[in-house]
Parts: structure tokens; C-alpha cells; sequence
């Protein structure tokens, strides 16, 4: 993709520019290549709408507060405060299982091989 580099961009544009951008919760590159896409085609504009939804603090927050909120529902209205260590030892017990298989495999390979 192409790259430009803007010299010389007045200290009030660039201040503007930074503003808008925080508005919008983008970074200053993204809000550039916004504004530019919406002056020059409507091609470029609809591309430049399809762009990933910027990140939104309040939004993640609010996301993980319902997700917080179902996991309660889920559990009885408590938080489990276990779950770390119950997944640490489904993941072993998986682990000790494959083993025990690979073990096993190798095991019938050696006695097929064996005179």
C-alpha cells in the first residue's frame, strides 16, 4: 500500500487533526486517511468505512460487566473463584492422558517389532 509523508502541516491543522481523532477514537494515521478517502471518491470512502470499529473504553467496559453479570447467572449468582485451577487440571489430566496413550503406542510398536 502506498505511503504518504505531509511536511510542513500547519501546528492548528495537526492540533485539529489530533482532536478529531481522539473524538473519534482513532489513531491521527487512521483519521487522515479517513478525511482524505472523503474528499477525493466515494470508492475510496466506502473502503475506508468498512475499516475495523475503532476501540471504545466504555463499550469493553460495559461488555465486560455483562459478561461478568452472565457468568454470576451461570454459577448461582456467585463468581467462581476456582475456575483457574479446575482448568489447570482438566489441561493436566489431558496432558497425563496423551501421554499414557503415546506410552501405549509405543508399547504395541516395540512388541510387533520384537521376534
Amino acid at each position: 500500500m502506498p505511503t504518504l509523508t505531509i511536511r510542513n502541516l500547519p501546528e492548528d491543522v495537526h492540533a485539529a487533526l489530533r482532536v478529531r481523532a481522539a473524538k473519534a477514537g482513532r489513531s491521527m494515521e487512521e483519521e487522515a486517511r479517513r478525511a482524505i478517502a472523503e474528499m477525493v471518491s466515494p470508492s475510496a470512502r466506502a473502503a475506508v468505512a468498512d475499516s475495523p470499529k475503532p476501540f471504545d473504553r466504555n463499550e469493553a467496559i460495559a461488555a465486560a460487566a455483562e459478561l461478568r453479570r452472565l457468568v454470576m447467572v451461570a454459577n448461582g449468582g456467585r463468581m467462581p473463584d476456582d475456575s483457574v485451577d479446575r482448568f489447570i487440571a482438566e489441561k493436566r489430566a489431558d496432558v497425563a492422558a496423551e501421554e499414557a496413550k503415546f506410552a501405549a503406542s509405543l508399547t504395541r510398536r516395540a512388541e510387533q517389532a520384537a521376534p
